[in-house]
């Protein structure tokens, strides 16, 4: 490593590297490493030929290199949690939060946030079953998924991420209505009311909609996102032969067949599982 050979970097920058750089992913540290060691040692080297290296220029150089390290993290944490269902309800759970919290600044207290949100809800509890039964009668049903290993535990999963994504999901709505009506329910408590509730139904609506559209794109075993869509077929060919985009599981699960439009002989999308070991079969 490049830490056990003699360094010329003076003590300072040989022990901030050998700190921020444990920040690094594994994959790319030593090459981050030799990569600032090279720019500290041309600072220093540039010093000693006539320009004083000041204390701000060794400041901003110490602030770079950190900033580098947690970009190179996080930009690992986001590739690696890009599309999952974890990002998803977390994303999810965050939304609530904040708005729960810009509630909370509307009301001033968390006592009159209670009062206001517990009368809010008990009129929402009742327009929320609406939502949920007129967005699952007008939804797409015609998802085809063959027969897998675990199908069981698949669909159980999917049930579990679906049902749990929809309850955030209302309760976003709720949120954001009662935060967008609570400036005027002092003053006009019947029309906030009544606006809240509008307000509730169509967020609501919309974002189910999101929700079961979202759940068609995920991959039918991780639910990771589906990506690098394809089209396949000709337009003009639309009656004689499949026409259509195609959407494959990062992680080679399956893939995803969304017809152009629909006919007699495909009528909806299909899921069609994918073999262990199929890129390496289709490549040779």
């Amino acid at each position: 490593m490049s830490q056990q050979l003699s360094s010329p970097l003076p003590l300072f920058d040989q022990n901030l590297l050998r700190t921020v750089e444990k920040i690094v992913p594994d994959g790319e540290r030593e090459e981050w490493s030799r990569t600032w060691q090279a720019e500290l040692w041309h600072m220093h080297h540039r010093s000693r030929n006539g320009r004083a290296q000041t204390l701000a220029v060794t400041a901003d150089l110490s602030i770079g290199l950190a900033c580098d390290a947690l970009w190179l993290r996080t930009d690992s944490w986001r590739r690696a949690l890009n599309g999952t269902p974890t990002l998803c309800l977390a994303s999810l759970l965050g939304l609530c939060l904040f708005f729960t919290l810009v509630a909370l600044a509307l009301n001033g207290s968390w006592h009159w946030l209670r009062l206001y949100l517990g009368d809010q809800f008990e009129r929402s509890l009742f327009a929320a079953p609406l939502v949920v039964f007129v967005t699952f009668a007008t939804a797409s049903r015609g998802q085809i998924e063959p027969g897998s290993t675990n199908k069981k535990l698949y669909w159980l999963k999917r049930q579990l991420f679906f049902a749990v994504k929809m309850s955030l999901v209302l309760l976003l709505a709720f949120l954001l209505s009662a935060d967008v009506c609570q400036p005027i329910h002092a003053p006009l408590p019947n029309t906030a009311e009544l606006l809240q509730i509008f307000f509730f139904v169509l967020l609501a609506l919309v974002s189910l909609r999101w929700v079961f559209h979202d759940q068609e794109q995920r991959c039918k075993q991780c639910l990771h996102s589906l990506a690098t869509p394809a089209r396949v077929g000709r337009p003009s060919h639309n009656l004689l032969e499949w026409n259509g985009t195609e959407l494959l599981c990062k992680q080679g699960h399956g893939l995803l067949s969304v017809p152009e439009m629909e006919t007699s002989w495909c009528e909806s999308s299909q899921w069609v599982d994918l073999t262990p070991g199929w890129n390496q079969t289709a490549s040779v």
